[in-house]
């Protein structure tokens, strides 16, 4: 009987235990409970409190009072600058039928004709602009080459609208125009220049380039025949043709010697090793060329890369070439600064446009 009790008070020891276990397990489940759900009291808390204080920043600034920003009244004393208008790669013979290049482009003598006017118009709409900003007396035209097509290949040959000869007086009548509107608007006008690679009798050649350069005899003939006492010629004897603005020296060349294959990197990285090697036999603040018919500036390099007249061809497509509008450069140094302030493209496809509209 002893025994029994004895059983049974171990028994009742060994439950009140576990009732106890179970209790302290419950309670101390219900004490996380509470101390997460005052955690998140608190964070409640601290976000509205947050909120608040936005609030009231947002409501302080609602009654924030104006500050006057007073301007000074405009002076008619001016910084000076020049401009230059890029002209360059307007191939002006060569025929691009629409067919051969997807309905992106279509040119001929009369749609270069009319590109030309357009370019004339808004450059001249352009330096309107420019001078109600700085004074600008000085206006350099550069003649960057390849205003011909030439027949240095076959289909070139057979794209010709007219012979090599009869394209390079073509070309020239229009650039003398252009050179004279520029002439009744400027105090003084350069007309800096380069050979292109296209306008060339026989092979390609280096040293004796320019003796082979149909657009080189025209340069020589129009600076000979000059009647605008303001106009000075500085046809280029050289690859490279610098011309000083007053301390800036900008270096032209028509862009053929710069070898670029289509990398990722575009033509910057060429034109970057380029500059920096003509830079160790003289420095230039600013390189201006073409050839590649892609139109960049790009400021930290101090380069600018012109655009063409004809826009894309046949062969544009054949080398992966990115799709540009047919353009033109207009750049601006202020010789304050000392440094292009501002360039940009001239777009003259207003024929294209007015055909994508139907």
């Amino acid at each position: 009987m002893a025994k029994a009790n004895k059983l049974v008070d171990e028994l009742a020891s060994s439950m009140a235990a576990a009732d106890r276990l179970s209790a302290d397990a419950e309670l101390y489940g219900l004490r996380s409970e509470v101390a997460s759900l005052r955690g998140k009291y608190k964070l409640a808390l601290a976000q509205i409190d947050a909120e608040r204080q936005r609030a009231d920043s947002i409501a302080a600034l609602a009654r924030l009072p104006a500050k006057a920003i007073k301007i000074r009244k405009a002076t008619r004393s001016k910084g000076a600058a020049t401009v230059i208008l890029g002209l360059s790669d307007w191939h002006c013979e060569e025929l691009v039928r629409s067919e051969t290049v997807n309905e992106l482009n279509a040119f001929d003598l009369a749609v270069c004709e009319r590109r030309i006017a357009e370019l004339a118009e808004r450059f001249v709409a352009l330096l309107e602009h420019q001078r109600q900003l700085v004074r600008i007396d000085r206006v350099v035209v550069w003649l960057g080459g390849d205003f011909l097509t030439g027949h240095i290949h076959e289909d070139c040959v057979e794209l010709a609208q007219l012979a090599p000869l009869a394209a390079t007086r073509w070309a020239g009548q229009r650039l003398r125009g252009f050179i004279d509107l520029v002439a009744s608007m400027a105090k003084e006008v350069v007309v800096v220049t380069n050979s292109g690679n296209h306008g060339r009798v026989g092979d390609p050649r280096v040293g004796t380039e320019l003796d082979h350069s149909f657009e080189q005899n025209l340069y020589l003939t129009m600076a000979a025949r000059e009647t605008n006492s303001h106009v000075r010629w500085q046809v280029g004897e050289s690859y490279l043709n610098n011309l000083d603005l007053d301390g800036f020296l900008v270096r032209f060349h028509h862009g053929h010697a710069v070898k670029y294959g289509g990398g990722v990197g575009g033509i910057t990285i060429p034109m970057n090793k380029a500059v920096a090697a003509w830079d160790r036999l003289q420095t230039a603040d600013l390189t201006v060329c073409g050839h590649y018919h892609q139109w960049s500036w790009l400021r930290a390099s101090k380069f600018v890369t012109n655009g063409s007249l004809i826009g894309h061809n046949a062969y544009a497509i054949r080398i992966k070439a990115a799709y540009e509008p047919p353009c033109q450069s207009f750049i601006v140094v202020d010789h304050t600064r000392r440094e292009v302030t501002d360039a940009k493209p001239i777009f003259c496809d207003r024929d294209l446009q007015e055909r994508a509209a139907g």
